[in-house]
């Protein structure tokens, strides 16, 4: 980290941040929704004793470890999913890349147990796409245990392996069942394990008196302009170049019925997920719009490589740089992409020790830029073919 950043890990300063890290380390143990999520905390105080370091260390040693299997299950998964080593890799560098991954340890993002939870959720889909399903179980529930919302995900995944559908007239047979059966297995064992955790802890007062109060996070994230606005470039930091770079990708190309099975099931955790945030939780926490991601990152390049690779077209630059109307609209847009980062967009901490702002205008840049090479190519390729005509 940069001295001048203000990131958990180091705050403003050349040195780890222990006392703040030890600090948040023992809130995550005590505060009621967190103390039910004990995994983290587990393997950052355990690394602490057997390596003899401080708790601040091992927060480091364990996240970033983490975040590293992480990337390499989305690399195995891409394969897995008959990407190319080359389309894996990109998926691997797109993961790393999200906002809510590169500045995973920055305020509000304030990462903990996404880590684990990501290594658990893919390993749980890694089981699934190898028909290994007894092994899914105890992975999936150690995956709600690590962050209760890997639950939103399931829908997603009885799209994808159940082969439950509509459009089917054995969407009820014996082995849709079975397979619905054991997708939702998990879920009622964590609710004993929720309810022997509450029990034995003594917490159901406290546990209920915030969850009571989960609604009042809607009116911090919408209750003035300013509160707006981050909520919604929050979300579009995370997920709006997927739903972009989709939306554009589909009308070109037809997907295979497995990257459809894929799409669908990130499309369906997206509608539940993101009104959930926006409800009931601190919408400028960017990482809780990530989730749905899970089943976007081993795909994005097999989805939209080529739309990306569109950006790469050095004929439709040099002959927009020959068209007042490129460079027109070219300098408009970079223009309202400055107003909107530098100006509309105000981050909750300081945007001095963040770059926030930076990453929202090359994202909004490379999106307009992406957008402008479509349609002039376009136009380019017809007055090529009215010339040969």
């Amino acid at each position: 980290m940069l001295p001048v950043s203000d990131s958990m890990l180091n705050e403003n300063n050349t040195e780890l941040s222990n006392v703040f890290l030890a600090s948040q380390i023992r809130y995550h143990q005590e505060f009621a929704p967190f103390a039910r999520r004990p995994l983290t905390s587990l393997l950052i105080e355990g690394s602490s004793g057997i390596f003899g370091i401080t708790l601040g260390e091992s927060f480091v040693l364990v996240n970033l470890l983490l975040l590293y299997f992480s990337g390499l299950l989305v690399y195995i998964l891409s394969i897995a999913l008959n990407a190319s080593k080359g389309q894996a890799l990109f998926n691997q560098v797109s993961y790393f890349l999200t906002f809510s991954i590169l500045f995973a340890f920055f305020p509000p993002v304030f990462s903990y147990d996404e880590p684990l939870q990501y290594c658990l959720i893919m390993l749980g889909i890694l089981t699934l796409i190898r028909e290994k399903w007894l092994y899914y179980i105890p992975i999936f529930l150690l995956a709600i245990i690590a962050r209760e919302s890997t639950v939103f995900l399931m829908p997603g995944l009885a799209i994808i392996f159940s082969g439950f559908s509509l459009k089917a007239k054995n969407m009820w047979s014996m082995s849709v069942k079975r397979k619905l059966l054991l997708l939702f297995v998990p879920l009622p064992l964590y609710v004993i394990y929720l309810g022997i955790f509450l029990w034995t802890t003594d917490i159901w007062k406290e546990t209920s008196e915030v969850a009571a109060n989960r609604l009042s996070c809607y009116f911090q994230n919408f209750g003035t302009y300013a509160s707006s606005v981050e909520s919604i470039v929050s979300f579009f930091l995370v997920l709006g170049p997927g739903l972009y770079f989709l939306y554009m990708s589909n009308k070109p190309k037809v997907f295979t019925a497995l990257e459809k099975n894929y799409v669908q099931a990130f499309l369906l955790a997206v509608v539940i997920n993101t009104p959930i945030v926006m409800v009931a939780a601190l919408a400028r926490e960017t990482r809780l719009y990530a989730l749905p991601l899970i089943f976007l990152w081993p795909m994005a390049g097999q989805l939209f490589g080529k739309e990306l690779l569109s950006l790469l077209r050095v004929r439709v630059y040099l002959s927009g740089l020959k068209d007042w109307r490129f460079l027109l609209l070219l300098g408009f847009s970079c223009y309202i992409n400055y107003l909107v980062s530098f100006k509309i967009y105000v981050p909750s901490f300081p945007p001095k020790d963040n770059f926030f702002n930076e990453y929202l205008f090359i994202l909004l840049f490379i999106v307009s830029v992406h957008f402008l090479i479509n349609i002039f190519d376009k136009l380019y390729l017809k007055k090529d073919q009215v010339g040969k005509g």
